[in-house]
């Protein structure tokens, strides 16, 4: 549900224009799950849109509930028959964010990525995309969830720079006042880095947040770990981060996965300060390190120990940098870790409240 679907809705239905604004009301304000529940319209025209459309574009398969209570997954169906998974974070009391999938499965193959091994089928609308948030904001509802959605992040299934007219439409809509409303700098996009994507990312979104998974500051570790590398070096990226800096002023996030033995020693910690001191005003890049989450390769998460002497290193040479905290790794919700497993895998374990019928 976005707001092009509601402007056919009244078209093709000939309804008047006032009732719009009650729809839009009805599921953006108050969170309504169904035509059945929009009381301001008519019972038969609520029991035609009920037979005749529908509110989400995807069904829910699954909602798994992480132990601690501060992370869910949500396996979705699309109509038809692939599937996404979406989740829901809660970083800290008060706050929860969403991180939205792009695309089905990802065609990028990065070696530490569970999505990458999927490869890709194909890319998602923007109602797709925005659906995932409109799905979330109703769960918190349904289910009394401390606090309200604060922030959006494209970092779930998926490449949001391959797909950038579908994610750059959804974005439109998610800062729509009339419907999502949600401030620029409250929505965050990830990218391995596709350059000309970035700087029309820029161009058109300067105040939306950018990541980008770095991972490596040396081409040849980096092409192995992630083989978009070979076309998209590090001296491009570069050319991106600059661009994106001097037009829009505002901090840019550098994800970086530690994986033990390859990329966590001292010598890496000092090429990615070499790196980050290569581009001009390096105080707007923002590093965050993330202690690889366990999926079906070969790598090994970093210890705690050597993250935090990396971590160390790095804000001994002047870099802003933080370990981030990883949530929703028992229910494989945590970063790289997206791969469309089904219910009975071990480690899930849907809970009672967040059944599928839930919603």
């Amino acid at each position: 549900m976005n707001s092009t679907t509601i402007a056919k809705l009244v078209e093709t239905y000939k309804l008047p224009k006032f009732r719009g604004a009650q729809l839009r009301k009805a599921f953006f304000e108050q969170q309504v799950t169904k035509f059945q529940d929009v009381s301001t319209l008519s019972l038969p025209m609520r029991q035609t849109l009920a037979a005749e459309q529908r509110v989400l574009s995807f069904d829910t398969e699954a909602v798994f509930k992480a132990s601690d209570g501060r992370a869910y997954k949500a396996l979705l169906l699309l109509p038809d028959g692939n599937r996404i998974e979406t989740v829901l974070l809660n970083p800290k009391p008060g706050l929860w964010s969403c991180c939205i999938s792009s695309q089905v499965g990802c065609g990028l193959a990065c070696t530490f990525c569970a999505t990458g091994k999927l490869g890709l089928s194909r890319n998602l609308t923007a109602e797709e995309i925005s659906d995932q948030v409109l799905f979330w904001r109703q769960y918190i509802c349904q289910q009394r969830l401390d606090a309200r959605l604060s922030n959006v992040v494209y970092m779930g299934m998926g490449e949001p720079m391959q797909n950038r007219r579908e994610v750059f439409a959804s974005l439109t809509e998610l800062m729509n006042p009339d419907t999502f409303g949600i401030g620029a700098r409250h929505l965050s996009v990830s990218t391995v880095g596709l350059v000309k994507p970035m700087k029309e990312f820029t161009d058109q979104f300067p105040q939306v947040n950018l990541a980008l998974s770095l991972h490596a500051a040396n081409d040849t570790l980096r092409e192995r770990l992630m083989p978009v590398n070979k076309s998209q070096p590090l001296a491009a990226l570069r050319e991106a981060l600059q661009y994106h800096a001097d037009e829009t002023n505002r901090k840019i996030f550098l994800e970086y996965i530690l994986l033990s033995g390859e990329n966590d020693s001292a010598e890496h910690a000092e090429e990615l300060v070499r790196y980050v001191r290569s581009v001009d005003r390096p105080a707007l890049l923002h590093t965050n390190l993330i202690v690889y989450n366990p999926t079906d390769s070969d790598h090994q998460a970093s210890a705690r120990e050597r993250a935090r002497a990396f971590r160390d290193q790095l804000e001994a040479a002047g870099l802003s940098v933080t370990i981030r905290r990883n949530l929703g790794r028992d229910i494989d919700a945590a970063c790289g870790q997206l791969a469309l497993k089904a219910g009975e895998t071990p480690g899930y374990s849907p809970s009672a409240e967040s059944s599928p019928a839930s919603l």
